[in-house]
């Protein structure tokens, strides 16, 4: 390859290739929006009093048993799927089920209600002062912003070469 092609290939190329497929794969894209979103709802939980608000803890008992059991179980069986078939996109899907048991385990809530609401509202930021946690945040934000313009411009080129 020439170095001008090189070149041309740099963070952005790669960034966009590794989420998006250069705007052809609308559910890496989507699968991307959602690891993002979980990574960003257990930071705003261990650095905002408020989020613990929307935290429903459920007692230890047979029905939070139950939901772990069905959620290991569910991990296993796609794990196991994923290394036969080995497909990146079911890998992608495998690592955001695995941060979906980090976020049950770190903050304890069975119900998702934090998440939810920030799946709901994924570009609220609240500032409890600027630090560390607001850089992460934006950054974040805007990474999901980015996505979630490659998100649409992947499903307007799905109609297209349908056509």
């Amino acid at each position: 390859m020439s170095e001008a092609v090189l070149q041309k290939k740099g963070f952005l190329y790669n960034f966009d290739k590794y989420t998006s497929k250069n705007g052809t794969d609308w559910y890496l894209a989507l699968t991307w929006i959602f690891i993002l979103e979980i990574i960003s709802s257990i930071i705003e939980f261990y650095y905002l009093p408020t989020a613990r608000e929307y935290v429903i803890h459920i007692q230890k008992g047979i029905l939070k048993e139950l939901l772990i059991a069905g959620f290991v179980s569910f991990f296993v069986w796609h794990f196991v799927y994923s290394v036969i078939q080995m497909r990146r996109q079911q890998f992608l899907f495998l690592v955001m089920y695995f941060l979906l048991g980090i976020y049950f385990y770190l903050t304890d809530d069975v119900t998702f209600n934090l998440l939810f609401h920030n799946i709901i509202n994924p570009f609220e930021l609240e500032f409890n002062k600027f630090g560390l946690y607001t850089i992460v945040q934006i950054v974040i934000k805007l990474v999901m912003l980015y996505l979630i313009v490659r998100f649409f411009q992947s499903i307007k080129n799905r109609k297209k070469d349908k056509q």
